[in-house]
């Protein structure tokens, strides 16, 4: 499953999937690429919409919509706006969190911030072409045992770099990443050194 708003991403996703369809057949929900999809009617309610694309998404809790359809979906298309370090969105968090594998394409350093001990990815970057990248998708999909190891993760510990994350925002008075910078900025604006800050925030969950 794909769905995507953003057509002229610097990542260029939209060209990669093109290719990629090509050679897999992939449910298109978006507002790019070929063969767009409407939204079934059972998502259009869970999020709200008056209808079913992803127009004006900004008026309703597309977010919901999106969990939701992940759940339904052994795979999740997940590539970044941008694939630089440390840029990691929703995209790769809501198919973990809804119980579908995330096919990913962004931060190189992306396992510094997964929960998972094992694979609990399809990671892009190791495919030297969109063709690879589609005869693996298609191997994991048809072998039931291999499938079911990038959700091993789900019945172990997390790993101890992400519960040192998790562990920084519960010692934290905010639990969200935009309201953590605004107070890193205000701290720089009362006068505390920024280098300061920042050597206490990778003390505290590791140098990335």
């Amino acid at each position: 499953m794909w769905m995507n708003s953003n057509c002229n991403a610097k990542s260029r996703r939209t060209q990669y999937m093109k290719k990629l369809m090509k050679y897999i057949d992939v449910d298109n929900y978006g507002n790019c690429g070929e063969k767009i999809r409407q939204l079934p009617e059972h998502i259009v309610k869970i999020q709200g919409s008056r209808n079913r694309t992803l127009k004006h998404i900004a008026t309703y809790n597309w977010e919901a919509g999106k969990l939701a359809l992940s759940r339904d979906y052994l795979f999740t298309i997940a590539i970044e706006n941008s694939l630089t370090y440390d840029y990691i969105s929703e995209k790769l968090w809501h198919p973990l969190a809804a119980g579908s594998i995330p096919i990913y394409l962004g931060a190189p350093n992306v396992y510094d911030w997964l929960p998972c001990r094992t694979d609990c990815i399809i990671d892009l970057r190791k495919f030297e072409t969109p063709k690879d990248a589609a005869i693996f998708i298609k191997s994991v999909a048809k072998n039931k045992t291999l499938y079911e190891s990038y959700h091993q993760w789900r019945k172990e510990p997390v790993s101890n770099k992400f519960q040192n994350i998790l562990n920084y925002y519960a010692r934290s008075s905010n639990h969200t990443l935009d309201c953590a910078l605004c107070e890193m900025s205000h701290r720089v604006g009362q006068g505390e050194d920024s280098k300061k800050i920042k050597t206490d925030l990778k003390n505290t969950i590791g140098s990335f």
